[in-house]
C-alpha cells in the first residue's frame, strides 16, 4: 500500500486485519526497512494485526534528501496523517532503536489513539548538552562516510560490537537491507533525526498512562542500562532481558520477542 503524505510516498504493508485482534503498528530502526520485521511480525498474527511501515527515507518510501524533511515534527506529522486516514481500533505500537525514539514521540503526541506502547533497545534522547553535540559530530561523520564511500560505511557499521551477541545470526537478511537503503536518503536521517539533533523524551515518560513494554538484549549493556532508565520513568511498564540476544533483539530470539508482545497484548489488549 502506499499513502502520500506531506510529498512524501510510504510504504505501508497491513499483514492482515482480523476484527477481533488488536493492530501492532511497528517501526524499523535506521538504516532498516519493513522487511526487518517481517520475521517477527509472521509470529504475531494469531494474536494481532501486524501494521509493517518504511519510515522516511528507508526501504520504499520516497522523499527529497533533506534533512529538515527528516525533523521529528515533520515525521509525526506524516505518521499522524497516515493513522488518521487507517482509523485503526485498539492499536499498539511498536519501535525498534531509531524506531523506539520515533516511537514515543508519536505516542507523546497522541497517547489516547494508543493502546499501549512496546519499545526494543532504544532510548529516550540525550538531555546532556555537551553529549547531544558530541553525537551530533558523530552523526554528521558517519553522513559524510555515507555520502562517499557507502560500502566501506556499510562494512564497519555490519560489524560494530553493538550488533555482536552469541545470538547473532548470519542469515537475518539484514545485510541485504542495509544496502538497498540510498546513501543521500541515509545521511539526511542522520542530519535530520539523528540522537544528537532528536528533542529528548525522558522527562515525558511519567505522563505515559497507559502500558509500556520494555525489551533488551543481555549482550547488550548499553541499552540494558538506558531501558531499565526508561522503566523507572514510567508509571506502568514491564522490563524484559533476553538471554543470548544483542541490540537486535527481534532477529537475534524473534520467538522470545513475540512471546513478549503477545503476553503484553494478552495483558492490555
Amino acid at each position: 500500500m502506499k499513502l502520500i503524505t506531506n510529498g512524501a510516498t510510504y510504504n505501508l504493508k497491513i499483514l492482515q486485519h482480523h476484527p477481533e485482534l488488536p493492530w501492532v503498528l511497528m517501526l524499523h530502526g535506521f538504516m532498516g526497512s519493513s522487511k526487518a520485521m517481517e520475521p517477527l511480525a509472521g509470529r504475531l498474527t494469531q494474536n494481532c494485526n501486524p501494521v509493517l511501515i518504511d519510515l522516511l527515507g528507508h526501504g520504499h518510501t520516497t522523499v527529497v534528501a533533506d534533512a529538515e524533511r527528516f525533523r521529528t515534527n515533520q515525521q509525526i506529522s506524516d505518521l499522524h496523517s497516515i493513522l488518521d486516514r487507517l482509523q485503526f481500533r485498539n492499536l499498539f505500537l511498536y519501535g525498534y532503536s531509531m524506531g523506539g525514539r520515533l516511537a514515543q514521540h508519536l505516542f507523546m503526541s497522541a497517547s489516547s489513539g494508543f493502546s499501549g506502547l512496546i519499545l526494543e533497545s532504544t532510548h529516550c534522547g540525550i538531555t546532556n548538552r555537551a553529549d547531544r553535540e558530541k553525537r551530533k559530530a558523530l552523526d554528521e561523520q558517519r553522513a559524510s562516510e555515507i555520502e562517499s564511500d557507502t560500502d566501506a560505511f556499510l562494512d564497519r557499521w555490519i560489524n560494530l560490537p553493538l550488533f555482536q551477541s552469541p545470538g547473532s545470526k548470519p542469515d537475518t537478511g539484514y545485510e541485504s537491507i542495509l544496502r538497498e537503503q540510498k546513501p543521500e536518503l541515509m545521511a539526511a536521517s542522520l542530519r535530520g533525526f539523528g540522537a544528537g539533533v532528536m528533542p529528548p523524551i525522558c522527562g515525558q515518560l511519567s505522563q505515559i498512562k497507559k502500558p509500556v513494554g520494555l525489551i533488551a538484549g543481555e549482550s547488550d549493556q548499553k541499552y540494558v542500562d538506558k531501558m531499565s532508565e526508561m522503566a523507572q520513568l514510567c508509571t506502568d511498564s514491564k522490563l524484559k532481558i533476553v538471554h543470548s540476544a544483542g541490540h537486535r533483539v527481534h532477529a537475534d530470539r524473534p520467538e522470545q520477542t513475540a512471546q513478549f508482545i503477545t503476553q503484553f497484548l494478552r495483558n492490555h489488549g
